[in-house]
């Protein structure tokens, strides 16, 4: 087995730098950053259809529904656009980490990359990082959508700031997840695959499982429930812990993974 060099992990950012490179010389990138913008886009416009109606029909005295939403930006528009930009993610992240260790392995370059004094923990936290880079570009471009609220409202800014705060520990546990399952693999396909059903899975857990013991377990193991808190402005240390855990967990066994495949190359 290769000794893994000592000092500073220079070879995690030469590992970054090599797949930031794959990632924008990708067609497959590109179309999952469209289909994110497109979706999110068009959520966010019927989001803010359903407000601008229900602020209408109050202003004319129409007789308001049951289940009409709060006259409330912040509750009404910025609330309901993160969950539903939590749960565009179970789509896109699969999408942008399935290639990651798969690929290594159908080409064969896995077995050269771990053939060199790269360490396991290096490779790992290049890979991981570089997707984590393209996915927190997707949510700062995504800083036009509260830019639009402010423009026309007042949303609450600890809230919105709460929200950006939960979509980026949604991120990190998705890309951590989702790395873990290209190492399953030698198939993107089936990668992205066992990543969005294994999120999906962590995502309802909690609506599957909802009363007693098991929907105690299922609550503190959903993804959703924690990080609902955060669209609230709750920025909570349980939900913290939980995402943290949850990333370094899957990174974990991603890690051992790899260290199994070193000693077979």
């Amino acid at each position: 087995m290769p000794s893994e060099p000592r000092g500073p992990r220079l070879a995690a950012w030469t590992v970054y730098k090599r797949e930031i490179k794959q990632y924008l010389q990708s067609p497959a990138t590109y179309v999952a950053l469209i289909l994110f913008f497109v979706l999110s886009g068009a959520m966010f416009t019927d989001i803010v259809k359903k407000f601008v109606q229900a602020c209408t029909e109050a202003q004319t005295g129409a007789t308001p529904k049951p289940d009409a939403m709060p006259l409330n930006v912040t509750e009404s528009v910025v609330t309901p656009l993160f969950l539903v930009l939590n749960f565009v993610l179970l789509f896109i992240v699969p999408m942008l980490t399935m290639r990651l260790v798969a690929e290594e392995k159908r080409s064969g370059t896995f077995e050269l990359l771990v053939s060199t004094p790269l360490g396991g923990w290096d490779i790992l936290l290049g890979k991981f990082f570089a997707a984590l880079t393209i996915g927190a570009g997707m949510l700062a471009i995504c800083v036009v959508y509260p830019l639009i609220c402010a423009f026309y409202s007042n949303p609450e800014g600890p809230v919105v700031v709460s929200c950006y705060l939960g979509l980026l520990f949604v991120i990190i546990s998705y890309t951590a997840f989702g790395l873990f399952a290209s190492s399953l693999s030698d198939s993107q396909v089936v990668a992205g695959v066992l990543s969005f059903v294994g999120l999906l899975i962590f995502y309802m857990v909690g609506t599957i499982f909802d009363a007693g013991r098991l929907g105690l377990i299922g609550g503190a193991l959903s993804i959703r429930q924690h990080s609902e808190n955060f669209t609230k402005g709750v920025i909570s240390l349980p939900d913290v812990s939980f995402f943290l855990l949850f990333s370094f967990f899957f990174l974990f066994l991603t890690a051992q993974i790899l260290d199994a495949r070193r000693w077979r190359a």
